[in-house]
Order: structure tokens, then C-alpha cells, then sequence
């Protein structure tokens, strides 16, 4: 552990949350806004390395499916480009396979605000499919382990009295099955209170110092956040933009000087993500 690299991000998280403070005295249609540009510009985007970045827009898949807005998406720019909107506030569309992490910023924590990212994270894993980074010598697509995106949330809630290591699981597994074994959102911040991350082994949760004033809940949020970048991107192979862009499978193929009418084997390798159960109500 190295105290001065620390020192130095938790002051960056101090700030970032005293800015915080002060967004949220404005109109509240603009406040999310505000709260995300503050998570990426003090929080997340300094300790990413130059082939990773940050937008908010929507995941999109090679099939034509789009998931509904996600605040911040992290990418790598090894893979897929993202299409930007000109003038939209770096508003952008992100192939699937290029997505990392996607994480929603809450201004407080409620069943209401869990449910809607829940919500928004659900979709992606019930409609959207990666296609294959891998390809024979023939480009024929090919099998392979991928990690999928890892969901989060990130809650600016300095102001709940009874917060307690349970209080937070005790509503998450009221709207995730399974929240115990395969949680959906597995990686969670409540500002100046705690953060939660589930493992292999279970839940674990990293407290917020008051006595020392340090951040210790956000430095462990950031921390694997940057870290399961790279083991993420590198599960993709190296995914084709023609997907996106045109159906292989529909090409001719000259075969000796005559003109073969799409003679390609149908069939492409994709991967749904694991099936969730259906969109949670708001009661």
C-alpha cells in the first residue's frame, strides 16, 4: 500500500464529492448530469490508462438491438469505435463488444433507484448478444470464453442515518434472485458510507474512515473498477466491425470466373448473456 498515492486520491475524491455538494442545489433534470461528469472527470477517468475511456449513450449489439441509456459506459478503443453524436454532450453509441463496465450514478439510494438500474443492466443481458472475436483460417467464427460488462452503481447518499452492512443487501435481494449467487449489479458505492463488490467467496464490503476522513469505499470502488479492465478487454479476441456494417453471409463469391449467389454456410457465433428474470415493477 502506498499512503502517498492514496493521500493524493483521496483528495481528488474529496473534491469531487465538495463539487457534488454543490450540484446538488440545481434544478434536479440536471443534477444526474452533473453528478456523472463529476464521478468521470475526479473519479474515474485519471487512473485510466490510454486505451481505455468513458462516454454515456447506449450499448448497442451487431443485430440491430439497443439497451436504454446508460450514464457511464468505459470502453476500450482496442476494439469497436463508438459513434458520437455531434453537439449531444459526448453522447455516443457503443458496440457491445467494446463495453467493459457500465455504471449508473444515483443522487440517493431507494428501492426506486436500484430497481431502475436493475432495470437498465436486465436489458442489456436479455437482448443484446456479443458476436465472436475469434476466427478460423477461413473467417469462420469460433467459440471462446468471454467476460461480459460488469454493471454498477455509484449512489451519492452521505445523509442515511441507519446505514449499516446490511441495510443496502437486505433491499438489493428484494429485486435480484440472485443477488447471493449471480448477482446482476455486483459492484456497488454509497458515498461516505460503504462500497460492496461480490467475489467467488460472497459479498464483501469496504467502510467508510470518518475518524481519519478518508474514503476508503471509494478508493476500493475505483480500484476494481481500473483493475478488471484489462482481463475484460482481453477476453474479447478481436472482435470485426463488419457485423455492424453488413452481412457476410449475404456476399458472393467468384469461383473460377463464375458468379457463386451467396455461398457462404449460414450461421454466425454469438453469445447471449446469461438468461435474468424479467424487468422488475415499480410498486
Amino acid at each position: 500500500m502506498n499512503e502517498y498515492y492514496r493521500t493524493l486520491l483521496n483528495d481528488s475524491i474529496r473534491k469531487g464529492l465538495s463539487d457534488a455538494k454543490s450540484a446538488e442545489k440545481i434544478d434536479h433534470p440536471l443534477l444526474i448530469g452533473e453528478l456523472r461528469e463529476i464521478v468521470v472527470h475526479n473519479l474515474i477517468e485519471p487512473m485510466l490508462t490510454n486505451q481505455f475511456s468513458i462516454g454515456t449513450g447506449k450499448v448497442i449489439d451487431y443485430n440491430g438491438a439497443v439497451s436504454k441509456q446508460i450514464d457511464i459506459c468505459i470502453y476500450s478503443k482496442n476494439l469497436l469505435p463508438p459513434i458520437f453524436f455531434p453537439s449531444k454532450n459526448n453522447l455516443a453509441l457503443f458496440p457491445f463488444e467494446s463495453v467493459l463496465s457500465c455504471i449508473e450514478i444515483k443522487s440517493s439510494f431507494s428501492k426506486k433507484n436500484i430497481i431502475d438500474a436493475y432495470n437498465n443492466f436486465n436489458y442489456i443481458e436479455r437482448n443484446l448478444s456479443l458476436t465472436s472475436g475469434l476466427h478460423d483460417e477461413n473467417h469462420n467464427p469460433q467459440p471462446q470464453v468471454v467476460v461480459k460488462p460488469h454493471y454498477r452503481l455509484f449512489i451519492f447518499d452521505t445523509s442515511q442515518k441507519n446505514y449499516s452492512q446490511e441495510s443496502f443487501l437486505n433491499t438489493y435481494k428484494l429485486i435480484d434472485p440472485n443477488w447471493d449467487s449471480e448477482p446482476l449489479i455486483a459492484h456497488v458505492c454509497l458515498v461516505g458510507k460503504g462500497s460492496f463488490c461480490f467475489i467467488d467467496k460472497g459479498w464483501i464490503h469496504k467502510s467508510y474512515d470518518g475518524i481519519n476522513n478518508i474514503h476508503e469505499e471509494n478508493i476500493s470502488f475505483l480500484g476494481t473498477v481500473v483493475q478488471d479492465l484489462p482481463r475484460t478487454e482481453g477476453s474479447r479476441g478481436i472482435p470485426r466491425i463488419g457485423y455492424y456494417l453488413s452481412d457476410a453471409y449475404a456476399t458472393d463469391k467468384i469461383v473460377q470466373g463464375k458468379l457463386n449467389i451467396r455461398p457462404w454456410t449460414p450461421g454466425k457465433t454469438v453469445f447471449k448473456l446469461s438468461p435474468f428474470p424479467n424487468p422488475i415493477k415499480i410498486k
